[in-house]
């Protein structure tokens, strides 16, 4: 069955739908992120998504008018994209399934249309890239980029101030360089707009890359004034002046909009505007095949529907009350009474263990073992709602340790009063361990597509007295003396 070829763009509106319905997780975390106006960094999302409808109004005639075919190779890739936002999601790595959200959608319209019609598509589809909240991995890279900088302004132009990590003390007070002040928003919203610039102009893949280099640099220094400026006016007005008593944000887009008129007149030299292309001829639409549109609908409704019903069908088991340590004698065991740096997080975790070792040295290790019958966003063995170290400790650094029980991950930690101390941990899923936290929450993600296989983390601590080699032989002789799930 074939239809004209002008409703191809209420089938492209249709295919976006059924792709949002069945990625919902990911459009709802977009909408809960365009709309969070107290963090505010991703609130340009509405206006990114407005822009990339109206990048297809623009082409429609030449999407109407391309020839449309199914493409049996966008499928297979489809299918590839869709299970892995499948593993994501249930693994609980949202910036990967958000990542993955418009490949899904870019992938089905080449599937059921043909490279003509994804070709005309690929800006407006890759510009939605722009509202993504997986942005924010960059924000740390550039809160560090801003204090470097802030060392050596402040170095050439006084006043004179001492950096402590984030912390910028002056005479008269001192700065915290969070992850707002990194610039992060300027530099999402710069590389937009010399995205949507190039591809207005029609320039050539070169000039843009050199467009979006430009608007970086100048995105980063346009931040880096703002900082700059509000130091040197808390400095000079003893941290009495508006910028630093009241608020920065506004000066900051005033900033980035200077910015954005050096931008617009260094990218003329790059590349002088071309001149208007004659009107080209209309063309008449062509028809275009349901088949691959129906095909694509039924893949993207059939494979998350089959996940679905293969977890009904094999629910999570309950939990085992057998021990997880039995230890050998002269070893023993007991219940902690507290007073330990060494508090663990996991929000929703469905069972935490937690017990002291006490060694025929009579020295102490701290056992820990928390299971998830089911994870997912916000509760989950890795992410931001799960912390091994808890607030106390610190780390210092990590490696992998073989034990008469199998590897283990060995993570040096050091708490507020300057004490070493070594961690041994590693993750099961179903019946199989890991020591590298994204290989396990893949792995549970995977399994996950077609059940609830139970997941766990097992850590052992014990301090290091000023001797790390000496806790590392002590964490050895439990794993000698100890059987531990």
């Amino acid at each position: 069955m074939r239809i004209a070829g002008s409703p191809r763009l209420w089938l492209l509106l249709a295919l976006a739908l059924v792709v949002t319905a069945v990625c919902w997780p990911s459009a709802e975390v977009l909408y809960d992120q365009w709309m969070d106006f107290v963090n505010i960094t991703f609130t340009h999302g509405w206006l990114i998504l407005g822009v990339c409808v109206l990048l297809v109004w623009r082409d429609r005639a030449a999407i109407a008018a391309a020839p449309a075919r199914f493409w049996p190779l966008a499928l297979v890739g489809l299918l590839l994209t869709l299970l892995a936002w499948m593993v994501c999601y249930r693994a609980g790595i949202q910036d990967l399934h958000l990542t993955l959200f418009p490949a899904v959608y870019g992938l089905a319209v080449a599937a059921a249309f043909g490279w003509p019609v994804a070709r005309l598509m690929f800006f407006p589809v890759a510009f939605f890239v722009f509202a993504l909240p997986s942005w924010a991995q960059a924000g740390n890279a550039l809160q560090e980029l801003t204090v470097l900088a802030m060392r050596g302004f402040l170095g050439l132009t006084g006043p004179h101030a001492v950096i402590s990590g984030d912390t910028i003390h002056i005479p008269n007070g001192s700065f915290v360089i969070e992850e707002g002040c990194s610039g992060l928003h300027f530099m999402i919203v710069g590389l937009a707009i010399a995205a949507l610039h190039g591809e207005l102009r029609r320039d050539p893949l070169k000039t843009r890359v050199l467009q979006l280099l430009l608007m970086a640099g100048l995105a980063l220094i346009a931040n880096w004034v703002r900082v700059y400026t509000v130091i040197e006016a808390g400095y000079l007005s003893n941290m009495k002046n508006y910028l630093v008593s009241v608020s920065h944000y506004w000066f900051g887009w005033g900033v980035f909009a200077v910015a954005l008129v050096a931008f617009f007149w260094l990218s003329t030299w790059l590349t002088p505007a071309a001149p208007e292309p004659g009107a080209a001829p209309a063309r008449p639409a062509t028809a275009t095949p349901l088949r691959g549109f129906l095909i694509v609908v039924s893949l993207l409704l059939l494979v998350p529907g089959a996940s679905v019903v293969l977890r009904r069908a094999n629910p999570p088991a309950p939990l085992s009350s057998a021990a997880f340590l039995t230890l050998k004698a002269p070893w023993s065991a007991l219940v902690p009474v507290g007073g330990s740096y060494w508090l663990p997080k996991f929000e929703g975790a469905d069972d935490n263990e937690y017990l002291t070792v006490v060694s025929p040295e009579g020295e102490t290790l701290e056992v820990f073992r928390t299971r998830f019958i089911d994870q997912a966003q916000g509760r989950e063995l890795v992410g931001g709602s799960s912390s091994l170290l808890g607030r106390a400790l610190r780390y210092r650094g990590e490696q992998p340790v073989a034990t008469p029980l199998g590897i283990f991950r060995e993570t040096e930690a050091e708490d507020p009063a300057g004490e070493r101390s070594l961690l041994w941990y590693r993750y099961r899923i179903g019946n199989d361990t890991y020591v590298v936290p994204l290989a396990s929450q893949l792995a549970y993600g995977v399994r996950a597509l077609t059940g609830h296989p139970l997941s766990s983390l097992l850590a052992v601590r014990t301090e290091c007295h000023g001797d790390c080699a000496q806790a590392r032989r002590r964490l050895l002789g439990l794993m000698q003396n100890a059987t531990l799930p």
